[in-house]
């Protein structure tokens, strides 16, 4: 018996882990699920799920990776105008980066309520906005807090200062609520037709803005959010993200789909890559390429013609 132990160690072969090392190499994982992207003068930053961390120098040709400690779960990113990075970690957790997206230092939210989305104003001030109609606001790169927080049981997901004075935040049942001071008082406006609870919402100026949503819907204001229109988009995949590049605006969603509106119909793009999960990063890449990152390590800078 010792003689056939012996035997069938010999044969066994050496595990073979040069695989499994590149991979861990690659800036690019297939595990990897891309969430927002932001950029400034400086780099163009991705985050996603476990601390990921993505940084280009240019346009998204070439990328750089890190884990932050703990490993947050990032969800949405912004850039302000002197040149910070802001991500969110659903952990309660905003982490700054002053030197373009190289080193980071985490900042509690200092609410027990679930973060969903930021922003940062033309004063580079960092808003947040989360369930229970949380709305805090940072001056000082996340370290304190300030609380305007309506007080309703609903979440709100997205946020958007349109200018220095002007912001539009959305979120479940419809619920929209606008700023005409900067932030320091905060109106409810007309809800969004039949309780559209949006993923994401991108307003162009103070009159014209979209909301997107489930079941390929995406809503269209021509007044404000006085009224809406459904305008149509040929799919029924969830849309997750809008994002206005240049005089263009672009949608992404579920199934790899990429949407660009021509018109007042959304067409869909043929970005060439094989994406078959969802999308929720779109982009700029430079002035001629689009960034569309989501599930299973999906992040490319493709065409934008």
């Amino acid at each position: 018996m010792l003689a056939a132990a012996g035997l069938l160690a010999g044969c066994e072969s050496p595990l073979n882990l040069k695989g499994v090392e590149a991979s861990e190499s690659l800036a690019i994982r297939r595990g990897d699920l891309f969430q927002d992207a932001a950029s400034t003068d400086q780099a163009l930053v991705v985050v996603g799920n476990h601390g990921l961390v993505l940084r280009s120098v240019d346009n998204g040709s070439t990328w750089s990776r890190q884990e932050l400690p703990g490993w947050p779960s990032l969800i949405d990113i912004a850039a302000c105008p002197n040149g910070q990075f802001a991500a969110l970690a659903t952990e309660g957790e905003v982490l700054v980066s002053a030197d373009g997206g190289q080193s980071w230092r985490s900042n509690p939210i200092q609410t027990e309520e679930s973060p969903q989305g930021i922003t940062c104003d033309p004063q580079n001030r960092l808003w947040v906005v989360g369930s229970f109609t949380t709305i805090i606001v940072s001056d000082d790169a996340g370290q304190n807090w300030e609380d305007h927080s309506i007080g309703d049981d609903m979440i709100l997901t997205t946020i958007q200062f349109i200018d220095a004075q002007h912001a539009m935040i959305f979120g479940e049942y419809g619920f929209s609520v606008h700023s005409a001071d900067g932030g320091e008082t905060w109106t409810p406006g007309t809800p969004l037709p039949n309780e559209f609870y949006p993923q994401d919402a991108w307003f162009r100026d103070l009159q014209t803005g979209w909301v997107a949503g489930l079941a390929g819907q995406i809503l269209h204001t021509a007044d404000g959010g006085q009224t809406w229109a459904l305008q149509p988009t040929s799919t029924l995949v969830p849309i997750y993200s809008l994002a206005g590049i240049g005089n263009e605006v672009y949608a992404a969603g579920g199934e790899g789909t990429v949407l660009k509106l021509d018109g007042d119909s959304w067409q869909r793009v043929d970005h060439g890559q094989p994406v078959r999960l969802l999308l929720r990063v779109v982009h700029a890449a430079g002035n001629d390429r689009l960034l569309i990152g989501g599930a299973a390590g999906a992040l490319y800078a493709v065409p934008r013609s």
